[in-house]
């Protein structure tokens, strides 16, 4: 049994896989693959594996320092938008990227819980540049405030391409009749 570097009365969970060292639960923290412990260059190593996945709850806007409080998904993807300063946030890479939203238009707009999510992961799954606003004030405000969705300039018909097959469904049903 081997004891933690920084603790030695408690027992060792993992080696940091930046210095090698041997670290109770309390100093690591956990990557895609390894565990990393506080020390700053192996905290480097940490973020080049964890880029986005870790992002907590609430983080600060490196343009206008405004609390933002993220979802799961933006959480997940690493890309954030600020309704203060009508930013796109990058996450992804390192160091941050604030995205220029004059780069980018307004692709469509939907008022649907479902279809914005189908739209996501479409986007997700490609690599156009995106993001999204209002999405958030669908539970607060449903049908007032809908999303709307942002695609670089550059990017706009391989996005229509992409989004081409893609039916919006405004009430939650389909028009469809070839069930």
């Amino acid at each position: 049994m081997k004891s933690c570097i920084n603790h030695p009365e408690k027992e060792a969970l993992s080696i940091c896989h930046g210095c090698g060292k041997d670290y109770c639960e309390l100093c690591l923290e956990e990557g895609k693959e390894f565990y990393y412990c506080k020390n700053p260059e192996c905290q480097e190593l940490y973020k080049k594996e964890m880029p986005a996945g870790k992002l907590t709850a609430k983080i600060i806007c490196p343009n206008c320092a405004s609390e933002l409080d993220l979802t799961e998904d933006e959480r997940l993807n690493g890309k954030v938008h600020c309704p203060k300063c009508e930013v796109a946030i990058d996450f992804n890479v390192i160091p941050t990227e604030i995205v220029n939203k004059e780069n980018f238009v307004e692709l469509l707009v939907s008022l649907n819980q479902g279809d914005i999510a189908l739209i996501k992961s479409l986007l997700d799954d490609s690599t156009i540049e995106y993001y999204t606003t209002g999405e958030n004030f669908l539970s607060v405000d449903p049908l007032i405030q809908p999303a709307r969705f942002f695609v670089n300039e550059n990017q706009v018909e391989e996005a229509k391409e992409l989004l081409k097959e893609f039916k919006l469904h405004i009430w939650g049903t389909s028009d469809r009749t070839d069930e």
